[in-house]
């Protein structure tokens, strides 16, 4: 990735005059990736391959882990998704439930994507995948500094010594239960995940029939591994540094923000109430399913809400 000036065509006069604060961003194979500001105390170049040589030292630090993975850069490169799976760093959801840890990059170089490392995983018994579940685990910079090398052995550091913290969190998330189906089907629908689904609540639907044990008491951790299978196994055509974010929306029911596990009746009366706001009090959206609204007016009263 390269700067270059930024030009500015009068078409009166038919002139080119330079724009003093503002530099376009290239490959070098021709592709245009972004304008930025021209000063360094508003935007430093970094590059992928930094990043990822970096990364890769980091983890040659620990013998006891082999790593492996995929890179996803987008068309003009401004967008750039790392998948690296730790062997040999394994948790426990319940014993026969086992996840391989790794790390998700996500970087970019449109003047607003910054640089960020998030635990990941993989559920061995369905392949879904998971991200961004801890916040405590993850660290980021945006690109008003230079490069900082230290973060990426931080974040390597984080994920492989912290299996203890990560199966407690899953442990948390396995307890806490949303009111029915209908509730958890609305908190995801809520995350925003469904905007990567051809057809979200069939979907969804069909993956929680997969995941969720008692439909009638759906966990988080049941609930947000509908929402991952859904995102692993039913999209189709949608890059990784696009599901990616994905990963990130559906971490909600894990991640509060402040690196605990979410009260799920604040989850399900959130989504309860932007729903019935925009179905039943607006009357601008169409219902999710037959019967949706009867549905969502059962789950007002629970909550104690009125429309």
């Amino acid at each position: 990735m390269d700067r270059h000036e930024v030009y500015a065509h009068h078409t009166g006069e038919d002139d080119w005059e330079d724009i003093p604060y503002r530099d376009s961003l290239w490959t070098d194979d021709g592709r245009a990736t972004g304008v930025v500001s021209s000063s360094d105390d508003f935007y430093n170049i970094i590059q992928y391959g930094d990043i990822l040589e970096t990364v890769g030292d980091a983890v040659d630090r620990h013998e006891e882990v082999e790593p492996q993975g995929r890179v996803s850069i987008s068309p003009t490169a401004h967008k750039m998704s790392a998948k690296i799976d730790f062997d040999g760093a394994t948790v426990y959801a319940a014993e026969d439930d086992p996840i391989d840890l790794g790390l998700q990059v996500q970087s970019g170089h449109s003047g607003f994507h910054g640089l960020k490392y998030e635990v990941g995983a993989e559920r061995q018994v369905c392949s879904n995948g998971m991200t961004a579940f801890i916040s405590e685990l993850g660290f980021d910079q945006t690109h008003s500094e230079p490069f900082q090398p230290g973060l990426a052995y931080n974040a390597v550091d984080a994920v492989i010594e912290s299996p203890a913290e990560i199966e407690h969190r899953l442990a948390q998330a396995q307890n806490r239960e949303l009111m029915n189906q209908d509730e958890a089907l609305l908190v995801l629908m809520d995350t925003g995940i469904d905007r990567y689904l051809e057809n979200p609540v069939p979907d969804l639907l069909n993956a929680m029939h997969s995941e969720v044990e008692d439909l009638e008491s759906p966990t988080l951790w049941e609930t947000y591994n509908t929402g991952t299978r859904a995102l692993t196994h039913y999209t189709r055509d949608v890059p990784d540094y696009e599901l990616a974010q994905g990963f990130e929306q559906a971490a909600q029911l894990l991640e509060s923000g402040g690196n605990d596990v979410p009260e799920p009746e604040n989850l399900g009366r959130s989504a309860v109430y932007t729903r019935s706001r925009d179905l039943i009090e607006q009357g601008d959206a169409e219902p999710y399913w037959p019967g949706e609204e009867s549905a969502l007016r059962e789950l007002m009263e629970e909550h104690e809400m009125q429309a």
